[in-house]
């Protein structure tokens, strides 16, 4: 189990961006409070989730955010992308 989460810190040390294209709604309350949860951990100052153009989706991805008291702006020129400033 600690592997597994070793790989998740890991990649997401990596990469300040999430791609939601392909995930189900389900399991995107998940994906996103990880993602989230480590970069404000580590101490990242912003990250981008890309929604692709779907409603819900950024819907879905604000629900998380306003766990964390924190919330999101879409990029400029690009709708299907969510700026998240962490700090």
């Amino acid at each position: 189990m600690l592997s597994f989460f070793f790989a998740i810190f890991k990649n997401i040390m990596n990469n300040n961006s999430l791609d939601l294209h392909g995930t189900k709604h389900a399991n995107v309350f998940r994906k996103v409070d990880q993602f989230i949860g480590a970069h404000i951990q580590i101490g990242t100052n912003e990250v981008e989730i890309i929604t692709g153009y779907s409603g819900e989706m950024k819907k879905l991805v604000n629900k998380v955010l306003i766990d964390y008291g924190i919330t999101s702006e879409e990029a400029w020129g690009n709708p299907g992308k969510l700026i998240i400033n962490l700090t």
